[in-house]
């Protein structure tokens, strides 16, 4: 494994659009916290969680190829007590397409 940045033969501009579809499929799957909670965190521009990515493959990518990466959601320390698992692993698959900003990403819950 190795980190998810230019190195992989992406541009910043695909690698952010890629984090930001991978965030967001990821966001529906986490657990809620208590509404007025959420709400304070939504007027504020915060987010409960902190994601760490990890690049599985090590070779460069071409427009065909399938993008796999390990994404690590952990739960900030401030809102441990709204939660009793304090961080989950995802598998995700992102394969890119003709319209850079829509990758097709299947993401799948690991153990």
């Amino acid at each position: 494994m190795c980190k998810f940045d230019t190195s992989s033969g992406l541009t910043k501009k695909q690698i952010d659009i890629i984090k930001y579809a991978v965030k967001d499929e990821i966001s529906r799957q986490l657990p809620i916290l208590p509404e007025p909670v959420e709400t304070k965190l939504f007027f504020e521009g915060r987010h409960a969680w902190i994601f760490s990515w990890s690049f599985i493959r090590q070779d460069r990518i071409e427009l065909k190829d399938q993008i796999i990466l390990d994404v690590v959601a952990k739960l900030k320390k401030e809102f441990h007590p709204y939660n009793e698992s304090t961080h989950y692993k995802y598998s995700c698959k992102v394969k890119l397409t003709k319209d850079i900003y829509r990758p097709k990403v299947t993401v799948k819950k690991s153990a």
